[in-house]
């Protein structure tokens, strides 16, 4: 008689976040419940969406696979990402993008490295829908904080990384609370490289867990409409909470110019970050300039 293998039991929450996706949404949750493991739960966060595709997931089928819908005002990934969090009960949650398709075994190996580490953030290896080339992770390039890829290594252990980007992550919830969730940022971009920088600082080590693999719709606009200005308020309050002098500098000279720079800046030297730099400051472990020395400059 052939002797099965044990599938472990699901401990993960899943929270993915969801803004008008349609049948992306969909087809990502049911390539997330083809795998070999699944979430003990799933939390999908409608964050103000108006095209019915969460909806359409308050049916029998879905509740009794653990995938329940929370609805919040229009507030950014990050703020729905929080909401989802806090919503939540299993020790280990993953971040998922509503456009994403999943290998069979990537929740196993990610439920697996979170079991060997729990200190740690854990970014899968990703594709683009149209591509067979892998990223495990990325690097911050210049001074809008823009990010490159990092081939995978090809020897299967967890390593290092700069950053963990927002398109899946996953920690334990000890963690995720240590580190108070994600910032408050305007709608999309650059919350996953405040996230990993506060994690660097916080002697939080961000890990590349290279047999984890999905595939991740990269796309030029999403489907529902960004403000002009939000990415350059996000850009603003990262340079102001983590660094200074001239790197700090080059961040906000790259807001000038962009739509409504002024407003911007405006509104992001009158929020909390300096409230949030002085905690930093006062509870990190490892500095800004460390980073850069161990995983390379922009300038």
């Amino acid at each position: 008689m052939t002797q099965r293998t044990a599938i472990p039991p699901a401990v993960t929450s899943l929270v993915v976040s969801s803004l008008d996706e349609g049948a992306e949404l969909h087809d990502t949750l049911e390539s997330v419940y083809a795998g070999s493991v699944v979430p003990a739960e799933t939390v999908v966060v409608d964050d103000g969406g108006t095209d019915d595709s969460c909806a359409a997931l308050k049916t029998t089928a879905w509740r009794e696979r653990g995938v329940i819908v929370h609805h919040i005002r229009r507030s950014g990934v990050a703020a729905a990402r929080n909401a989802g969090a806090h919503l939540t009960k299993s020790p280990y949650l993953v971040f998922l993008d509503a456009h994403c398709r999943l290998e069979e075994d990537c929740l196993a190996h990610l439920q697996a490295a979170l079991t060997a580490r729990p200190d740690a953030v854990l970014a899968p290896a990703l594709r683009d829908f149209a591509g067979t080339a892998y990223g495990c992770g990325a690097r911050l390039i210049d001074a809008a904080l823009r990010v490159r890829w990092l081939p995978p290594r090809t020897d299967g252990t967890l390593y290092p990384l700069p950053v963990a980007p927002g398109g899946c992550l996953a920690l334990s919830r000890t963690t995720f609370d240590n580190l108070n969730g994600f910032d408050a940022f305007r709608e999309l971009g650059l919350e996953d490289v405040d996230f990993s920088l506060r994690a660097w600082r916080a002697g939080i080590d961000v890990l590349a867990v290279p047999s984890a693999r999905l595939a991740h719709r990269f796309r030029p606009n999403p489907p529902y409409r960004l403000g002009s200005a939000s990415r350059a308020y996000n850009l603003a309050r990262v340079a102001l909470v983590h660094f200074t002098g001239s790197r700090r500098e080059e961040c906000l000279r790259k807001v000038i110019g962009t739509p409504g720079a002024a407003g911007v800046l405006v509104d992001a030297l009158v929020s909390d970050w300096e409230q949030r730099r002085i905690v930093l400051e006062a509870t990190s472990s490892r500095t800004v300039e460390a980073f850069f020395a161990c995983y390379g400059d922009w300038r």
